[in-house]
């Protein structure tokens, strides 16, 4: 499991590669057993993912008359799931021929770990929203800037850790963005949403 000193040395790694500072790659663990353990973030990332979803299950519902909960959850978590693995499992397919096979596994621990830092200011404009100190356009247009944002930092994360050319570290923050609409959209669309 993750311990403590692992969850702040990979905070801190995170932190410095949101400011574009290559060296923060050395406060993950880059073998192949931090590899595995890093898909453990999901844990700790769902408390943010909750507060992020009650959020836009509110928005939704000041905007429709009604939303079923349990299909809502269902395809939150289902997309949270199917999100968490898809890049990986694709990547780990396409890797060799890409020519990206030596950053894979930096890459997906970074991905992994980064994950926690790009969801908090979700969770932070989600809070105001729900305590009501935000209109929902605000909302949305905060959630969209957030977005522009954490693109930037999937950029800088894959450029680092892939050491790739520009066009194919451009290249899998677009497949990365791609896979992540596909899923949340067929998520829903199972759940009937």
């Amino acid at each position: 499991m993750l311990s403590g000193q692992e969850i702040a040395r990979a905070l801190q790694g995170s932190w410095m590669l949101l400011r574009n500072r290559p060296e923060g790659m050395r406060g993950f663990d880059l073998s192949i057993e931090g590899f595995w353990r890093s898909f453990a973030v999901v844990f700790l990332l769902v408390p943010l993912f909750v507060v992020s979803s009650l959020a836009e299950r509110k928005l939704l519902l000041d905007e429709t008359d009604f939303l079923p909960a349990g299909a809502f959850w269902l395809a939150q978590f289902t997309s949270l799931g199917l999100d968490w693995v898809a890049l990986p499992l694709l990547l780990a397919g396409l890797a060799k021929p890409l020519g990206i096979s030596a950053g894979y596994v930096p890459f997906i621990v970074a991905r992994n770990w980064t994950s926690l830092l790009a969801a908090l200011p979700y969770v932070f404009v989600g809070l105001l929203y729900l305590a009501g100190l935000i209109a929902p356009g605000i909302m949305v247009l905060l959630s969209l800037v957030t977005l522009i944002v954490v693109i930037w930092y999937r950029f800088i994360i894959a450029r680092v850790a892939l050491q790739a050319s520009m066009s194919m570290t451009i290249g899998v923050v677009i497949l990365d963005i791609i896979l992540s609409l596909l899923i949340g959209e067929l998520a829903g669309r199972i759940w009937g949403l």
